[in-house]
C-alpha cells in the first residue's frame, strides 16, 4: 500500500514538473539551462586520464544527455552554450580546472562543441514526442547523441593534432565506447525517470 502511494506521488510530482516547465518564463528556464551548465561543470572534475589518450573520461556527457532530456532543444543547447561560454570567459570547469579560449581551442574543443550540438538533438528528439519517453526510445537518442559528439570530436582532433581520421578515432572515440554506452544507459534510465508521456506536457522548445 505505501508502495502505491509513493509511485502515485512520483507521478504527481513528474507531471507538475513537466507543466511547471512547459508554463515557465524565460527567465525560470535559463535559471535552469544555467543549473545544467554546472552540473555539466561538476561532471568535468570527475575525470580520470589514461595513456590511450589525451582527451580524459568524465561524467559530462551524462548531464550533457540529460539537459536536452529535461529542458528540450532550445534550453538543451543552450545549457550547454552557457557552460562553454563561461569556461571560456574563466570558469575553470573544463576537465582539469581549466579555462579560457585556448583550451576550446585545443584537442578537446570539438568535444565543447559537440556538448551543444548533442543536448540541441536529444532535447528535439524527444520532447514533443510522447512516445520518445520509453526506455526503448531514449536509449537510440542518447547514443546518437553520443555519436555527435564523437563525431564533431573527433574531427577537431584530427585537425588540432594534424591526425588521419582513424587515429583520430583510436584517440579520440575508441578509449570512450563502452564508458559511454554506460552513459547514455544511466541517462536513458534517469531520463525516463524525469520525463512523463502525459497528454499536457507540450514541447515548448523542440
Amino acid at each position: 500500500m505505501e508502495i502505491n502511494i509513493f509511485v502515485g506521488r512520483y507521478r504527481t510530482v513528474r507531471q507538475e514538473f513537466h507543466d511547471w516547465r512547459n508554463s515557465a518564463e524565460t527567465v525560470q528556464m535559463l535559471m535552469l539551462a544555467f543549473i545544467f551548465a554546472c552540473l555539466t561543470g561538476l561532471g568535468a572534475f570527475m575525470r580520470v586520464y589514461t595513456p590511450l589518450s589525451p582527451v580524459p573520461f568524465t561524467a559530462q556527457v551524462f548531464f550533457v544527455l540529460l539537459s536536452g532530456t529535461v529542458l528540450g532543444s532550445r534550453y538543451g543547447g543552450l545549457s550547454q552554450m552557457m557552460y562553454v561560454l563561461l569556461g571560456v570567459i574563466g570558469v575553470p570547469w573544463f576537465a582539469g580546472g581549466a579555462a579560457g579560449v585556448e583550451y576550446v581551442m585545443g584537442a578537446t574543443g570539438g568535444y565543447l562543441v559537440g556538448f551543444v550540438l548533442a543536448a540541441a538533438l536529444v532535447g528535439h528528439l524527444v520532447n514533443g514526442n510522447p512516445r520518445a519517453r520509453t526506455l526503448p526510445a531514449l536509449l537510440p537518442i542518447m547514443l546518437l547523441g553520443v555519436l555527435v559528439i564523437y563525431g564533431v570530436g573527433a574531427a577537431w582532433l584530427a585537425i588540432v593534432l594534424d591526425l588521419s581520421a582513424w587515429q583520430a578515432i583510436t584517440l579520440g572515440v575508441a578509449p570512450f565506447i563502452a564508458l559511454d554506452i554506460a552513459k547514455a544507459l544511466l541517462a536513458a534510465g534517469v531520463g525516463r525517470l524525469v520525463t512523463t508521456r502525459g497528454p499536457r506536457v507540450q514541447a515548448r522548445s523542440a
